[in-house]
């Protein structure tokens, strides 16, 4: 142990102590990039990248596709306004109901499959091409199928909730129909 007491003596000793300009910085290490260091992430972020352009394009189609249905709605809420203002107003909507929903479909499908449609053969259409909108198809086809043979004097007979029920199962058809 005396030694090695001796010998630290013996080292400290020999020479002055050093410097502060005879110090050396320390070094530090190179910052950890946040770049990806292989291969596999730059793959990742280009198939991401991929993906959300695929995925925003698709956004995009459908916005378009569907314009037809945003302006039928629009239409729709106009009528509502018209008989919430006026519930004597029911039989104008009532006419005006069958025509919006026939150009609702034929913005849907082709004019040779739609144009021709009427009666029995329209609320068949009506139905069967419903989507997720059954309800308001059931609701809808006695309309589009009788509204030919009633005349104004017998739609301004039918009843304030009935007319109520068919403008909702019209908003229903329009937004829930599975298109061509």
């Amino acid at each position: 142990m005396t030694e090695l007491v001796s010998s630290k003596a013996a080292d400290a000793s020999t020479g002055p102590p050093p410097s502060l300009e005879q110090l050396a910085d320390v070094v530090q290490p190179p910052p950890v990039p946040w770049t990806p260091q292989t291969v596999g992430w730059e793959v990742l972020a280009v198939v991401l990248a991929v993906l959300l352009l695929w995925l925003l394009w698709r956004a995009v189609r459908r916005y378009w596709r569907n314009r037809y249905r945003r302006d039928a709605l629009a239409e729709l809420r106009q009528l509502q306004a018209t008989f919430d203002r006026d519930p004597g107003a029911g039989a104008s909507v009532l006419v005006a109901l069958p025509v919006l929903i026939k150009r609702c479909a034929l913005s849907a499908w082709p004019r040779e499959q739609v144009a021709s449609l009427s009666g029995p053969r329209w609320a068949q259409f009506i139905e069967a091409h419903a989507g997720h909108a059954v309800h308001g198809a059931h609701a809808l086809a006695p309309l589009v199928r009788e509204m030919s043979y009633h005349g104004p004097e017998s739609l301004a007979r039918v009843s304030v909730h009935d007319v109520d029920v068919l403008l909702v199962a019209a908003r229903q058809w329009i937004e829930g129909h599975a298109s061509a």
